[in-house]
């Protein structure tokens, strides 16, 4: 009865690659997950499906089904695996349901009015914020007296002030030792989760020796990253002031506050500190290593493309001159260069897969059915090499 309910719930699924039995396709992987879905898109369509262990896993490959996709409440959930198990329903990227709407609600609120918005006041407010870390940024390039450059740890840390003045109003030192320890935490951290990747497929793997060992590490890894931001939001406990809210953690600080004298129950009953630890982790993590490796994609296809490069120094030249820095101001005068910035995004796809998520009821979707449960991953690289979107989608043209 089990199996032909199984098969009930599956044969409408988007055609895909046969498996074989308790692993599903994953023996057949071969090279970058996302590439080789392009193969697979190639053969099966835009939309295909595969078992990849005890996991269904539908993959989008064309950006009008993904856009109308995530515009759907069933596309909001989030996979039951070994990482959002470790993670424990916390934070913001990682949950879904009623509490993942009041975070992002709440954050969303939040960041505009610390300057990530459109208006004039805020726009000036991030400006001045990014403003600051780039001549910090240009000052330390001047003063490098080496022929070679590493711009990752100058790009880091200039990134990650601009992020953290918004969230915990920290700022780090390029030679900062907490930092450093902070950077090696995440580099860590992902690496390690990375070796976990199968167990969210095959669960009875958690229990091999060399993942229990691993297990243990991204336990120990997490519980110093939660002891640095737990320092951060016990000082700001300390000269917490609800008439001058400094940045998101005071933030929490207000509506933990308002929530408790109101009687309210916060963040699902679920420890309030742990909460604020896991948010400024899932803000961090996600917006300083996209935006450092965006910058360095940018300066190799600068460096490969000398022609583009000179164009864009022309325009500048053109439009903001030698004498200042450019300014947001200058953006809609500046074509050429926001055309390549756009370039470097498509072309290198950072994030070549977004994130999973999963259906919370059966749902159809371009005539097919995706049962409740099923994965379903936006293969954002695929869009970016659309032939039918874009001509010669290999080559880099602004």
């Amino acid at each position: 009865g089990r199996l032909a309910c199984l098969w009930w719930r599956t044969r409408r699924l988007p055609p895909g690659p046969y498996g074989i039995p308790v692993l599903g396709y994953l023996p057949f992987f071969r090279g970058d997950t996302h590439l080789h879905y392009m193969e697979l898109a190639r053969r099966y369509g835009p939309v295909f499906s595969l078992r990849l262990g005890n996991q269904t896993v539908v993959v989008l490959s064309d950006y009008k089904m993904i856009r109308e996709a995530f515009r759907r409440e069933e596309f909001t959930g989030r996979p039951q695996s070994e990482f959002t198990d470790i993670l424990g329903g916390y934070g913001v990227i990682n949950i879904d349901g009623n509490l993942w709407k009041d975070q992002r609600r709440f954050l969303h609120e939040k960041l505009r009015k610390f300057g990530m918005c459109l208006t004039d006041s805020g726009r000036t407010n991030m400006e001045n914020r990014i403003m600051r870390e780039v001549h910090v940024f240009l000052r330390n390039l001047v003063d490098n007296r080496s022929p070679e450059t590493d711009l990752n740890p100058v790009l880091a840390t200039s990134i990650s002030n601009v992020i953290c003045s918004i969230i915990m109003s920290v700022r780090f030192k390029l030679d900062d030792p907490r930092f450093k320890l902070f950077m090696d935490l995440i580099a860590e951290g992902f690496k390690l989760f990375a070796r976990m990747s199968y167990v969210n497929f095959i669960p009875i793997m958690r229990y091999m020796p060399g993942l229990q060992t691993t297990r243990t590490k991204i336990a120990q890894n997490r519980s110093e990253m939660g002891k640095f931001f737990q320092e951060t939001v016990d000082s700001h406990r300390k000269s917490f002031d609800p008439s001058n809210i400094r940045d998101i953690v005071d933030s929490y600080l207000m509506e933990i506050e308002e929530s408790t004298s109101q009687g309210r129950q916060m963040f699902g009953g679920r420890d309030p500190d742990r909460q604020i630890q896991q948010v400024i982790g899932d803000l961090f993590t996600a917006g300083m290593e996209t935006v450092k490796t965006t910058l360095q994609w940018s300066v190799v296809y600068m460096l490969r493309n000398p022609e583009v490069a000179k164009a864009v120094q022309e325009e500048l030249d053109q439009v903001v001159g030698r004498g200042r820095l450019p300014t947001l101001r200058d953006r809609e005068f500046l074509p050429y260069t926001e055309c390549v910035i756009r370039e470097v995004l498509r072309i290198t796809s950072v994030v070549p897969l977004g994130s999973t998520h999963a259906v919370t009821r059966d749902v159809q979707l371009g005539g097919y059915t995706i049962p409740q449960g099923v994965q379903v991953v936006p293969h954002i690289h695929a869009v970016h090499m659309d032939p039918t979107l874009w001509d010669q989608p290999l080559q880099f043209r602004p």
